[in-house]
Parts: structure tokens; C-alpha cells; sequence
């Protein structure tokens, strides 16, 4: 049996302007697609998640 359940997910929409130079988009692609961005990400979310007491028992996990 499993020992989490989830109980909300949050999803992060990344938008462009309509038009963008494709190479412009694909710096847009790289950036999101680097490591670098999702390190970051991921501890802006769990410097978000530990200052909420409540949520001290959330497992998380963030992914593409």
C-alpha cells in the first residue's frame, strides 16, 4: 500500500509572446529545460514549503 496520497497538485504555466524570434524562444526552451532552472526551482519551493508549519510533513517532489 502506499504510504503518501495526493491530495493537490500545483502546476507552473510558462508563457512566451505570441511572435517571439524563434532563437529568442529557444534561449526561452534552453533556460527552462537547464539544470541550473530546476535546482533553483526546487529550492524556491522548499524555502516556500518550510516556512509553513503545517506543511512540515508534505513530501514533494518537483519535475518536467
Amino acid at each position: 500500500m502506499a504510504k503518501t496520497v495526493v491530495i493537490d497538485e500545483l502546476h507552473l504555466t510558462c508563457r512566451i509572446p505570441r511572435g517571439l524570434p524563434d532563437d529568442e524562444a529557444a534561449a526561452v526552451r534552453r533556460a527552462l529545460g537547464g539544470k541550473q532552472f530546476m535546482n533553483r526551482l526546487r529550492r524556491a519551493v522548499h524555502d516556500a514549503l518550510r516556512e509553513f508549519l503545517d506543511l512540515a510533513s508534505v513530501t514533494w517532489s518537483v519535475s518536467r
